[in-house]
């Protein structure tokens, strides 16, 4: 018997929760989900985990602590419970260690400090390396093993047991041709989207001012928009149209074949973000073959680095995206598309 703990559904937790669902349902193994009911009844579990159907328990979210954990891990007769959305674990795993049967498995999906923003930005290196000992020690505890999530396109890293985010990709020519007829009905564009769930660091506001004075082109938002940003971007994306831009929204969640497909169709994903953190909108952008214009965090420079033919970085400013998204109209698509994999993620947590 395997188990699996994850009590929330935001973000691509529930991703990664199908993608080991999978991994071990494939080999034959039993395995269960510890979750919470709010999770089971959330759309994300409908996009992500309906078609799999796994055997779940659920409990409330207050005792989803490491004692708790290991009381549901004997009383199922579990030989490995897997945690993959462990950073609230760390300091637990240290203090009283692993005392359920078999063995524990975390993943950390920030392996450096995120964004601590002022008065105090140059605290981040230093929390970084906080972060960094407390994974190393709860390694070290008996019977546990600590995973860093790391962006698939740099070099694995040392001292750290990296393992790259996992991407799936979920195109289909026929959900890719629905979207295209949506683009097409609006004339001969050249479309740029924004993905996934558009909450504040995600800046659509500052996209949305950038776009508002460009000629011939549209702007796809797919995904969940936050109350507070939609009220923010109206203004902008209300002088875009009547200057003769096109805005198409497909409200989130979407499924996986919806969303991959989205991303396949316009000319060019922006990536603009106030936090630190790989972006899986970039990976799959990249993986698409589509152009990129990544904006703010340093970790998207980097990203930029790495995809020298599919994307430019600039600064989280409204004159630079603007030029930027200028520029992308008169570059030509990249030839290829990055290749990415799964295996040593379902490999190393299960």
């Amino acid at each position: 018997m395997k188990l699996i703990v994850e009590p929330y559904a935001a973000g691509h937790r529930l991703y990664y929760v199908a993608l080991l669902l999978k991994e071990l349902m494939s080999r034959g193994e039993d395995v269960t989900l510890l979750t919470t009911s709010t999770t089971v009844e959330s759309a994300e579990w409908q996009v992500h985990l309906s078609a799999i159907t796994p055997a779940v328990l659920e409990r409330p979210l207050d005792e989803f602590n490491l004692t708790d954990i290991a009381a549901v891990s004997a009383s199922v007769g579990s030989e490995l419970t897997i945690i993959p959305n462990a950073d609230a674990e760390l300091l637990p795993v240290i203090i009283q260690g692993w005392r359920g049967p078999g063995a524990l498995k975390l993943l950390v999906m920030r392996a450096q400090s995120a964004q601590p923003g002022p008065p105090f930005p140059r605290l981040r290196p230093l929390k970084t390396l906080v972060k960094r000992a407390l994974i190393r020690a709860a390694d070290l505890r008996s019977s546990v093993d600590v995973y860093a999530l790391r962006n698939p396109l740099s070099p694995p890293g040392r001292v750290l047991n990296w393992v790259p985010d996992p991407i799936v990709l979920n195109c289909t020519p026929q959900q890719q041709k629905k979207l295209e007829a949506q683009l097409d009905a609006h004339g001969d564009r050249y479309w740029f989207g924004v993905f996934g769930a558009i909450c504040p660091r995600k800046n659509l506001p500052l996209i949305a001012a950038a776009i508002a004075d460009q000629q011939d082109c549209g702007l796809v938002i797919a995904g969940s928009v936050a109350d507070d940003v939609a009220k923010d971007s109206a203004p902008f994306l209300e002088a875009f149209t009547a200057n003769g831009g096109a805005v198409i929204q497909l409200p989130g969640p979407l499924t996986a074949e919806e969303f991959d497909s989205a991303i396949a169709t316009v000319d060019c994903v922006i990536v603009a973000q106030s936090e630190e953190g790989s972006s899986s909108i970039v990976l799959r952008a990249a993986a698409l073959g589509r152009r990129l214009i990544v904006a703010g965090a340093k970790s998207l420079k980097k990203d930029a680095s790495y995809l020298p033919q599919h994307a430019e970085w600039c600064r989280l400013e409204v004159d630079v995206v603007r030029t930027a998204m200028s520029k992308a109209r008169f570059r030509p698509q990249p030839t290829l598309g990055v290749r990415l994999e799964t295996d040593q993620f379902v490999r190393s947590l299960t």
